[in-house]
């Protein structure tokens, strides 16, 4: 994954729009089906939670469906990206301990890695508004680009690749 110059204002918008649709989407095919449901199978009296939950599933994953059929629309393109930016992050996250490792032991994919993340991290803290830890985020860049410096190696954004993750021990 490359990180991508995304328009905040245009990434704020279509993620509104996307989720509005989403919520009216889900709240309209829920309800519709679940009583689709328990006027063809619903018995009078009785407790039809089975059937309404039926609907939900059946809604939830009409939503799940027109989502991915679409992901690849132009119109979702900052959504996609910061969704995948996400799900990326939440990879390196998890092998955190790796990474510092890597990062301690002065291990060029460690380091890359763990440039990738800051930087991901900081597009992403701004593009939600997240100023709360910036701070903190902006002095972990800039140790890590002092150990760069120190060490005299030259990495860049592009170096990343998901498989340098895999290779730390």
């Amino acid at each position: 994954m490359k990180l991508q110059l995304i328009d905040k204002a245009t990434y704020r918008e279509h993620l509104r729009y996307v989720t509005i649709a989403v919520v009216v989407l889900l709240l309209g095919s829920a309800v519709g089906i679940s009583t689709l449901l328990i006027g063809l199978f619903g018995e009078q009296g009785q407790s039809n939670f089975t059937l309404n939950l039926v609907g939900v599933a059946i809604g939830a994953g009409l939503c799940g469906g027109l989502l991915y059929h679409f992901r690849e629309h132009a119109y979702m393109h900052e959504v996609t990206y910061v969704w995948r930016l996400k799900q990326e992050l939440n990879r390196i996250y998890r092998r955190s301990a790796k990474v510092k490792s890597a990062v301690e032991r002065e291990n060029r994919n460690g380091l890359i890695v763990s440039n990738f993340h800051l930087k991901g991290s900081k597009q992403l803290y701004e593009l939600d508004d997240n100023t709360l830890t910036m701070v903190e985020l902006n002095q972990q860049i800039q140790t890590l680009d002092n150990q760069l410096q120190g060490l005299g190696v030259t990495i860049s954004l592009d170096d990343y690749d998901k498989q340098l993750l895999d290779q730390l021990d």
